[in-house]
């Protein structure tokens, strides 16, 4: 994610710094509610898998599309399409829509 000092006018630093509390916000919702300790890689599969879970990411973080929320979280960790656990979900729905 963009360092915060690399914005030169101040809404810009107000408002980078806002979404970043408010995703943090929703992490530590998302490990309180599922009573354990999450990784992002974790978090993410969450929002891809439950559509409930995506909703309820959007609305914290006010994000109007999935998209937007699905390219902020690879923003904030630009390391999570590493994830084994992350690549064997995505390729386990391209093969299901590839056999509709």
């Amino acid at each position: 994610m963009n360092d915060e000092t690399t914005h030169q006018i101040p809404i810009d630093r107000i408002c980078l710094r806002e979404s970043k509390d408010l995703f943090i916000s929703f992490c530590t919702l998302i490990c309180i509610l599922y009573n354990k300790k999450l990784n992002l890689a974790n978090i993410f599969l969450l929002l891809l898998k439950e559509k409930k879970v995506m909703d309820l990411y959007k609305s914290i973080c006010e994000f109007e599309t999935d998209f937007e929320g699905v390219k902020y979280f690879l923003e904030y960790d630009s390391s999570l399409h590493k994830s084994k656990y992350i690549k064997k979900y995505l390729n386990s729905q391209a093969k299901k829509r590839g056999t509709k």
